[in-house]
């Protein structure tokens, strides 16, 4: 499975390879050949929650509610535990160093108080979570929670078929206790907007719980500081202009250079060139991103600028500290996404002065802005399936899971997400800040499980929480989704081959970037692409979207 930075890297570096789960307004559907019956599936009904006021609100399009404190004193949401006593047990993920175990951990330990049950977690690391994941549905010893993984480079194990089916035979079908106003007795599972839902329908039917993110995805940070210290204009008004900036702001003297690497420079021009999100679809023909002429036009250009000296000389070193470098002003621009606003402001080290933004991409040949590409509603490769159990079970654990999305500003969320005050944070300029052993011991994984719908929020920063939601405001309605993506198209090829393909756009364009190839190597690149897996996962997605009728 890929993990958000390996995917957040491949999208910035690669052919856009397409996530399996939704995000659009599109009908819901994901199976490798039941596509118009997962049509037919009744998304659970969206009921915004009304517990905590934001003050900034978003809207049904996808711009996040936005708070410039955290509520004080937080909103206390449940008075009692979801659970009555017994054991939950979950396989998980994480990103972060795995915590403590239960015996050594205060926050595992009061969370089970909290939660009024025994939770037992697997948690594993994303770097193992496709051969971990494998292992587990090859035998019958399933948790009742499991996070499936849906990149699995050697496939699913011999006998199970593809993972629809696998959920098929294993997993609950969900769709009688979240499908349409069912949801409703779980509030916090009803405010999960319907694209986040989309990603849990296989089968005709709903497998899971998601875990929603707004779909704003990635941008172009700026160090506004900077800009303005050096006189340069921060908006360009076209690929000439952007270029121009980048040259105005290098200097290898002063150990600043424009950005932290090239495939930022891929990301931002490639949408100027109004290139394809993923795919593009015309109602007859889908083309990847890779195949298309804004991307060898792009890619000609970053060659250019790359050879101006504006890229970071050791952006392609293996897990280059990109972030330290734009936070330390060695490079003015990066591309990330938008939940790394308030780490940026967390980790500053440039003192009072340090003000960052969103720049928006202009058209390639100006007149106006180009559209930006929209990211998954929920998170990458991420939502919860349930083993198999009676009715009775399956609600325990549909309670316990709306306990878990309390939205923000709750007390709940506060403690699932920062533990105890004092002992696992402290609240710093109206938010809330990790301690040592804050950090340590709070990674569970839980928020893996399910979540509340993000919001913008950047502790003691209420300006820079103001930039952040004008900024999604401006670009979400215009943004463009991946038609694979919003339309929930499940492919078995993809599944397996997304990694090894994306890989193999990702390393083929830094070798051209970097001058060790030439730029007709691209035209390699693209047949190996096809003959490796791309035409085959072309053809499934080509026939589901022409079963759905998307024009």
């Amino acid at each position: 499975m890929l993990t958000r930075r390996t995917f957040l890297a491949a999208a910035l570096t690669a052919a856009g390879g397409s996530m399996l789960a939704a995000c659009g307004d599109g009908g819901a559907g994901r199976n490798d050949n039941s596509t118009e019956r997962n049509q037919g599936v009744k998304l659970p009904a969206y009921v915004p929650s009304t517990v905590v006021k934001a003050d900034l609100p978003g809207n049904a399009d996808g711009l996040l509610d936005a708070f410039l404190s955290y509520p004080d004193p937080p909103v206390q949401q449940f008075t009692a535990p979801p659970m009555a006593g017994g054991t939950v047990s979950a396989f998980v993920l994480t990103g972060s160093p795995v915590p403590p175990p239960k015996d050594n951990n205060p926050f595992w330990q009061e969370l089970d108080k909290l939660l009024g049950c025994e939770l037992k977690l697997t948690i594993t690391p994303s770097a193992e979570m496709a051969t971990k994941f494998s292992s587990l549905i090859a035998g019958d010893d399933l948790p009742d929670l499991i996070v499936p993984a849906l990149y699995l480079p050697n496939g699913v194990p011999a006998g199970i078929g593809n993972l629809p089916q696998w959920m098929a035979t294993k997993c609950t079908d969900l769709t009688e206790f979240l499908g349409g106003d069912a949801v409703k007795e779980y509030p916090n599972l009803a405010a999960i907007s319907s694209a986040a839902w989309k990603q849990c329908v296989y089968n005709g039917g709903i497998y899971g719980v998601p875990v929603p993110r707004g779909v704003a995805g990635t941008l172009m940070f700026r160090r506004d500081d900077l800009l303005t210290q050096l006189g340069v204009d921060p908006n360009p008004k076209s690929f000439a202009e952007f270029r121009d900036l980048c040259r105005k702001v290098t200097d290898a003297k002063a150990n600043r250079w424009a950005i932290v690497n090239a495939g930022g420079l891929m990301f931002f021009v490639q949408q100027m060139l109004g290139a394809p999100n993923g795919w593009r679809w015309d109602g007859n023909k889908l083309v990847n991103q890779v195949e298309t002429d804004e991307f060898r036009k792009a890619l000609s250009d970053v060659v250019a600028m790359y050879k101006d000296g504006v890229v970071h000389p050791d952006s392609f070193a293996s897990n280059a500290p990109v972030k330290r470098w734009f936070n330390a002003g060695e490079a003015v621009l990066t591309a990330d996404r938008y939940t790394a606003w308030p780490q940026y402001f967390a980790e500053n080290v440039a003192g009072a002065a340090f003000a960052i933004s969103g720049i928006r991409p202009p058209k390639y040949d100006g007149g106006g802005f180009a559209a930006t590409w929209q990211s998954n509603a929920g998170a990458i490769n991420n939502f919860t399936v349930f083993k198999k159990a009676d009715k009775a079970r399956i609600k325990q654990l549909l309670t316990l899971c709306n306990y878990l999305a309390a939205p923000f500003g709750t007390a709940e969320w506060l403690f699932r997400r920062y533990g105890l005050p004092g002992q696992h944070y402290t609240m710093q300029n109206g938010g809330p800040v990790y301690t040592q052993a804050g950090a340590a011991q709070t990674a569970l994984g839980i928020r893996y499980i399910v979540d509340a719908p993000d919001a913008i929020f950047i502790p003691g920063k209420p300006d820079a929480t103001k930039l952040s939601y004008n900024y999604q405001k401006d670009i979400i309605g215009t943004s463009v989704p991946d038609p694979v993506v919003a339309n929930g198209l499940f492919s078995d090829e993809w599944s397996r081959k997304q990694p090894v393909l994306g890989a193999l756009v990702s390393n083929g364009q830094n070798d051209i970037i970097a001058g060790r190839q030439p730029l007709s190597y691209l035209d390699e690149i693209i047949k190996n692409w096809r003959a490796q897996g791309g035409e085959t996962v072309r053809k499934d997605f080509t026939e589901q979207l022409q079963k759905l009728g998307v024009k």
